[in-house]
């Protein structure tokens, strides 16, 4: 969520906090209470409800510099599922997973440096092969240290008949995969056929 989406509601936010102020500063009675409800007619008609300026801060909040240095952080994860031995060349496949995050830092769902889980795959009996461009499948939500998420992985690329090894790996946006720091993949060799009605 960018800022710059919001930049008039925070412009309208300044305005009424500063005529606030100033009202109270210029002796208007009972300037607590009367500032306080003066400001409630101005939020119900320039249309600002309570829960447009929670999200207005949680956006602010999502926009402040991370100043993470990750090419020093401590990475690590814990991914707990199997691999199908047969899926699909021809319909998206779902691989259901347990991540748990062991690294230092919290791994971002939205936005930069997010984290995301990918996969790799290598062909046994065909000549295929993809490292980095497969789909990504997003996290449901911030993982702290020590937090775990289940997540249903797609792999929709492999659309060529053939056995073939299959890596699902955890993906730092922007900067490296979790595997390029020996955190262990989940892995398997997988034959991949038709499966809709008329193939």
């Amino acid at each position: 969520m960018k800022i710059g989406k919001y930049s008039g509601l925070i412009f309208l936010i300044v305005a009424i906090t500063i005529i606030c102020v100033l009202t109270a500063s210029c002796g208007t009675p009972a300037a607590g209470e009367a500032a306080e409800q003066a400001s409630t007619p101005e939020r119900e008609e320039s249309g600002i409800t309570e829960e447009e300026l929670e999200q207005l801060e949680e956006a602010i909040a999502e926009e402040e510099a991370d100043t993470t240095d990750y090419s020093s952080v401590s990475v690590g994860a814990e991914m707990y599922g199997y691999m199908p031995s047969f899926l699909c060349t021809d319909a998206d496949n779902y691989v259901k997973i347990e991540v748990t995050n062991t690294s230092d830092f919290t791994w971002r769902a939205e936005g930069e440096n997010k984290v995301r889980v990918g996969y790799h795959y290598y062909g046994q009996d065909v000549d295929f092969v993809e490292y980095d461009k497969t789909a990504r499948s997003s996290l449901p939500e911030n993982l702290e240290p020590g937090e775990s998420a289940t997540i249903e992985v797609l792999i929709n690329d492999i659309q060529n008949p053939g056995t073939y090894v299959v890596q699902i790996d955890l993906v730092l946006e922007g900067h490296y995969w979790f595997s390029s720091k020996d955190v262990p993949m989940i892995e398997g060799r997988v034959f991949f056929s038709p499966c809709l009605d008329g193939q």
